[in-house]
């Protein structure tokens, strides 16, 4: 009788790339926000967009994070994937709790 295989999971390769996306997510905000002149653009529509850009990286920041804790519990063989999620991660966290703030 064959032994079952063990199933692979794959959640620290999901966190690195949606961790990938919430940095094209900050740098498309962030040069929003450096390009806005306010006798230039309208400022409805712009804080519109920046706030549907904010949403949507806060989401993929908690989806993020979550993949990156259960690539944890299931002891997922480390490697760059998951050092870099481990490591950006809570300085994206941190960079969101400070925007809250100030």
């Amino acid at each position: 009788m064959k032994p079952e295989p063990t199933k692979q999971t794959n959640y620290k390769l999901w966190a690195f790339r949606v961790f990938l996306y919430v940095v094209v997510i900050n740098l498309v905000i962030a040069y929003g926000v450096m390009t806005f002149a306010v006798g230039f653009h309208d400022m409805e529509k712009f804080q519109r967009n920046i706030g549907i850009a904010s949403v949507f990286g806060n989401l993929l920041l908690i989806t993020g994070i979550i993949l990156t804790i259960l690539s944890i519990k299931n002891n997922e063989k480390k490697n760059y994937q998951f050092y870099i999620s481990i490591i950006g991660y809570p300085f994206f966290l941190i960079l969101t709790f400070m925007s809250f703030v100030f």
